[in-house]
């Protein structure tokens, strides 16, 4: 048997990690040993959480959604927020947002985090793109008409 996967995450703020599906024993090991108290796996459906991620002090939020380039909803934003939120409640958390890869969807949910925190979409842009060279900003013009219409962050003016 060969060696479990190790954990692909990068820190976005102390507080926010991003990054690739903990699909291991040991990366859910080096998420804890991380801090991380809250998971946000942003892939397609499926059953949830792996059974290695079932761990005393791990919360793990399932909000699926298809990688394919069409509008995520605001639904889905909104879902994204709302568990960032309540992570953010609790005193000493550390929220990591995954997808399969890390590379479309997780970033677009951690963008859509940092605005609705009051981050102004450049900020927010330039972190994710420097803090996780895999990231591609897929959806983050999707994220910021569907956080307009959901009233979660003030539009920067050009």
């Amino acid at each position: 048997m060969g060696a479990e996967l190790c954990l692909d995450a990068h820190a976005v703020t102390n507080w926010l990690l991003l990054g690739a599906a903990p699909d291991s024993t040991r990366a859910v090991d080096e998420l804890l040993e991380r801090g991380v108290t809250h998971v946000l796996d942003c892939r397609t459906p499926r059953q949830a959480p792996l059974p290695a991620a079932i761990r005393p002090g791990l919360v793990w939020c399932s909000a699926p959604t298809e990688d394919d380039g069409a509008s995520r909803g605001t639904d889905w934003y909104a879902a994204c927020v709302t568990f960032a939120e309540r992570a953010a409640r609790e005193e000493n958390a550390r929220l990591y947002v995954h997808c399969a890869a890390g590379v479309n969807r997780s970033p677009a949910a951690a963008y859509t985090i940092l605005r609705s925190r009051g981050w102004a979409a450049s900020a927010a842009r330039a972190r994710i793109l420097t803090s996780r060279a895999e990231a591609r900003p897929r959806y983050f013009e999707d994220a910021e008409q569907c956080l307009a219409e959901l009233g979660l962050a003030e539009q920067e003016r050009p």
